[in-house]
């Protein structure tokens, strides 16, 4: 009678499995880019805003368009959150993203991606 031989999977291929599985995971949650919720600037002068952001603790923040026009400047700030694994928090982490004008300020409001106003600090 002819020994059987047992089928052994390399280690190699169950690594593979366990970092296609936690990639996916992370992708699923964290498939979109968040705007954050502006919480108001500050004139450093007129062509240097800095801009509060309320975020995730441990995201990854930053300014990824201005928008100049004689009326208004159109600030947008985008967040790609982090996986938080168990029980999170629901606090924000204030952060401050300094922004250069092309123009003086001026009488411009200063708006968020979306068109609403964001407050004077």
């Amino acid at each position: 009678m002819a020994a059987k031989r047992s089928r052994r999977i390399p280690r190699k291929f169950w690594l593979a499995v366990v970092l296609v599985v936690l990639g996916v995971g992370l992708l699923v949650q964290n498939s979109t880019v968040l705007v954050p919720f502006m919480d108001s600037y500050t004139v450093v002068d007129q062509r240097t805003l800095v801009v509060t952001v309320g975020v995730a603790p441990c995201s990854w923040t930053r300014v990824t368009n201005v928008a100049e026009t004689p009326t208004d400047v159109r600030v947008k700030v985008e967040t790609w959150p982090c996986p938080i694994l168990g029980p999170s928090t629901s606090e924000l982490a204030r952060r401050e993203f300094t922004i250069s004008l092309a123009a003086d300020l001026g009488t411009r409001v200063v708006e968020d991606a979306t068109g609403q106003a964001v407050p004077s600090q």
